[in-house]
């Protein structure tokens, strides 16, 4: 997947679910105080949540930028609700 694929479904608040290295990870939303949020997390452990896309991007796994994980994944290794 792309950085502007991945943008676009976070810019339009998809929800994303994929497994990489063996383990399944998220990508939900929520909004708290009127403020607009995206939180990452691997399968039932604890969350991160950040503000923009970037930060999201930037989140490391493994030592490694999640951005550089989506993009080095196939479109079939994500389910997109």
């Amino acid at each position: 997947m792309t950085k502007q694929e991945f943008f676009e479904l976070i810019d339009t608040g998809r929800e994303i679910e994929f497994y990489y290295d063996g383990k399944g990870y998220s990508i939900t939303y929520f909004t708290e105080n009127g403020i607009h949020r995206i939180s990452f997390c691997e399968f039932d452990k604890e969350l991160t949540d950040v503000a923009t896309f970037e930060e999201l991007c930037e989140i490391q796994v493994n030592g490694k930028s999640l951005i550089s994980i989506i993009e080095s994944l196939d479109e079939d290794a994500f389910d997109i609700y």
